[in-house]
């Protein structure tokens, strides 16, 4: 997609997105979702045009920001394959056994959770899954 068509989410689809698929609540920190929410905005205006990269930064943040009381790390996996896919790409099951992709998409999230891995690595995650 063109550089300039770039479309990003708002908390209000994050918070439905943890509502239908993890639990109905609200974050307990909204500031901190909003903080997440426009970071790949601030890449986006300073040059970065990569979706990977802008996906990734948005997985980081919403893990690291803990907008909400538990599930920030599925939060931060839901928000970023909405985010590919509104820009055209999807995280797909590449492999053939569901649970070893499963079991990756978990590892990679606790990665950077505990900051083993920075936004880029998870970018290169994401594009490696991504169709």
């Amino acid at each position: 997609m063109p550089a300039s068509s770039t479309r990003f989410l708002t908390a209000a689809q994050v918070m439905r997105l943890y509502e239908v698929n993890i639990m109905r609540a609200r974050p307990t920190q909204p500031t901190y979702l909003e903080s997440a929410l426009d970071s790949p905005q601030r890449h986006k205006h300073y040059g970065q045009n990569d979706i990977f990269q802008l996906a990734g930064i948005l997985g980081e943040k919403t893990t690291l920001n803990h907008a909400y009381q538990d599930g920030n790390k599925r939060t931060s996996l839901l928000a970023a394959d909405m985010f590919l896919k509104m820009n055209g790409h999807q995280l797909q099951k590449t492999l053939s056994k569901s649970e070893e992709l499963d079991g990756r998409i978990r590892d990679a999230h606790v990665a950077v959770a505990t900051k083993e891995w920075d936004a880029e690595k998870l970018a290169a995650f994401y594009k490696s899954l991504a169709s």
